[in-house]
């Protein structure tokens, strides 16, 4: 899947990027409008791609990091001129794995495959590729505690969180979980085994608790 089909991708309100990413919907739509995230898919309203999402948690990751919204444009945007449109989740880049960031109020930001054995004052260690694998697993909980039987798939299931292989959303499973014999039903039922409906009830749990913080 090259750049500009990616991009164009996935279906995603400020709501689901606030969900997938754990930022606060309020934060999704000011980085937006700063250009730290974009809205690849429309403006009017703001709807956001697969990729979009990937930014939006790259850009979470940062601001864990101390790093102000400033910043976090000014690395996005040199990784946009580095690797293209940006496509964070699924395209191949140059390097697939830690890069070391350098901040220079001087000289900008510096990013290189070259980690230094020594420690570099206001460096920051990026792992590309541990935040996109965080994307197709769930999103921003993932990167914590991630769970084997969910996925994200832009093109299926309209990119919700599902169980892997099915078309079956990770809300519905844990909806029907804390019903009465709503496990039995879905062991049942839909086949899904005990770890597949625990990892859906976790990540839903996860998922709440981030919204609710």
């Amino acid at each position: 899947m090259n750049d500009s089909q990616m991009k164009s991708v996935g279906y995603y309100t400020a709501a689901d990027v606030a969900r997938l990413s754990g930022l606060s919907h309020q934060r999704v739509s000011r980085w937006a409008r700063e250009g730290i995230i974009r809205h690849s898919i429309s403006t009017r309203p703001n709807i956001y791609s697969y990729a979009d999402v990937g930014e939006a948690i790259l850009a979470h990751y940062l601001f864990d990091q101390g790093k102000p919204p400033r910043k976090i444009r000014e690395l996005v945007e040199h990784l946009r001129e580095e690797y293209g449109e940006w496509p964070l989740a699924a395209a191949p880049l140059e390097h697939d794995g830690p890069l070391c960031v350098i901040w220079d109020d001087e000289r900008g930001v510096h990013v290189s495959a070259d980690i230094p054995g020594h420690d570099v004052i206001g460096k920051t260690l990026l792992n590309l590729k541990e935040i996109r694998q965080a994307l197709s697993q769930g999103g921003w909980v993932s990167l914590k505690n991630p769970r084997l039987h969910i996925e994200i798939d832009p093109e299926r299931f309209s990119g919700e969180p599902v169980i892997k292989g099915r078309r079956l959303s990770t809300q519905r499973v844990a909806n029907l979980a804390s019903e009465p014999e709503g496990r039995k039903e879905l062991e049942e039922d839909f086949r899904l085994s005990g770890d597949e409906i625990d990892d859906a009830v976790g990540y839903e749990r996860d998922i709440a608790e981030l919204v609710a913080a």
